[in-house]
């Protein structure tokens, strides 16, 4: 009788084991299921835009001296700021600035974007990229400066724009000049 009690015991004993992990892994699951219900979604095209906006972006610095800086501005949110520079008209007197500062110092720029990464937010997206800024007007062109940009970017009715981008330069960074 004892035996059979023991052997009950087991029985039951295995019984609500298997029940505890098969809840404990319903659990999981239907987590897991709303984890990936909440997760942003994001599409490939969304990576494509944001990828151009960067592309478009360096092309503007670059080409933006013409004008009254609107093309450069319009990258930003109305809001947007770009480090101290915040709001349309401040980045139109920022752009509008460097290229003055270009034509004084007699050199065009050219900005080249690498190791872009995007990541998802409820709010848009968070990306970083590495900068280089070549002197195209100097024989040979050289690198004459570089840094990383973090940014805050927005999904609009326009597209994706700049909500906040700082650059840094990198302190260790020196020119490579010919």
């Amino acid at each position: 009788m004892s035996k059979q009690i023991n052997n009950n015991v087991v029985v039951v004993t295995g019984i609500v084991a298997g029940t505890i992990i098969a809840l404990a892994s319903i659990t999981t699951s239907l987590d897991w299921d709303k984890a990936q219900a909440e997760e942003i979604a994001f599409s490939a095209q969304d990576y494509v835009d944001i990828q151009n906006l960067y592309a478009s972006y360096v092309r503007a610095t670059d080409m933006g001296g013409a004008g009254d800086g609107s093309e450069y501005a319009d990258h930003f949110t109305e809001d947007g700021s770009f480090n101290t520079a915040k709001g349309h008209e401040a980045l139109k007197k920022m752009i509008k600035g460097f290229h003055a500062r270009l034509e004084k110092e007699g050199w065009s720029s050219r900005h080249t974007v690498t190791g872009l990464q995007i990541t998802p937010t409820p709010e848009g997206a968070n990306a970083s990229a590495y900068l280089l800024t070549f002197n195209i007007t100097a024989n040979p062109p050289y690198v004459d400066h570089g840094g990383i940009y973090t940014d805050q970017l927005v999904k609009t009715k326009d597209g994706w724009k700049y909500k906040r981008r700082t650059y840094r330069s990198r302190e260790s960074f020196e020119p490579g000049r010919p």
